[in-house]
C-alpha cells in the first residue's frame, strides 16, 4: 500500500513538473526577456540594441559544432536579404568556452559578418530556447512573432526565417 501511495505521488511530482517547464517556454505573442551578454572584444550586447528592428535571435553550441556552422553559413548566405527585410541576425553560442578566441574561428569557418553573443550555460538567455537550437524572431517592440523549433541537426536555415520575415 505505501509502495503504491509513493508511486502515484512521484508520477505526479513529475507530472507537474514537465507541466511546470512546458508552461513557462517562450511563445508567439511573448514580450522576449531582456538580456546583457558579452559580444566580442569588450562589447556588450543587449536587447534593447535592437529596439525598432526586427531581430532573429538564433541559439547554438560552438565552433567544434558541424550543424551550428552549417546554420550560421546558410544565415550568412541569406543576411542581406534578412537586413533588406528590416532585420538583424544575432547568434547566442552557449558552449564556446573559448570566448572571444572562439568566435574568432567561428567567423574564420564561416565568413560570417552577423553579430555574435556568448552566454555559457545560457545564465542570462535560459527563458530562450531550452534544447538550445531554436531560433526566434522578435518585432521592432521587443514582442516574439515566431519560434522556429529546432533539433540537434536541423535548425531554422535562411529560406525559413525569411519567409517568417515577408509575413
Amino acid at each position: 500500500m505505501i509502495t503504491k501511495t509513493i508511486t502515484k505521488l512521484c508520477l505526479t511530482a513529475v507530472a507537474l513538473m514537465a507541466s511546470t517547464s512546458v508552461a513557462e517556454e517562450l511563445k508567439v505573442g511573448d514580450k522576449a526577456p531582456e538580456f546583457s551578454l558579452k559580444g566580442e572584444g569588450a562589447d556588450t550586447i543587449n536587447l534593447s540594441d535592437f529596439k525598432g528592428k526586427k531581430l532573429v535571435l538564433s541559439f547554438n553550441r560552438a565552433n567544434w559544432c558541424p550543424f551550428c556552422m552549417k546554420q550560421v553559413v546558410d544565415l550568412q548566405k541569406h543576411y542581406d536579404a534578412i537586413q533588406d527585410a528590416g532585420a538583424e541576425v544575432l547568434v547566442i553560442w552557449r558552449e564556446e568556452a573559448t570566448g572571444s578566441d572562439g568566435l574568432k574561428k567561428i567567423r574564420d569557418k564561416t565568413d560570417a559578418t552577423m553579430p555574435f553573443a556568448l552566454d555559457l550555460k545560457a545564465e542570462r538567455t535560459g527563458a530562450y530556447s531550452p534544447e538550445g537550437f531554436d531560433s526566434y524572431i522578435i518585432d521592432e517592440q521587443g514582442k516574439i512573432i515566431a519560434v522556429l523549433e529546432g533539433t540537434k541537426p536541423d535548425r531554422a536555415m535562411g529560406d525559413e526565417i525569411m519567409q517568417h520575415l515577408k509575413k
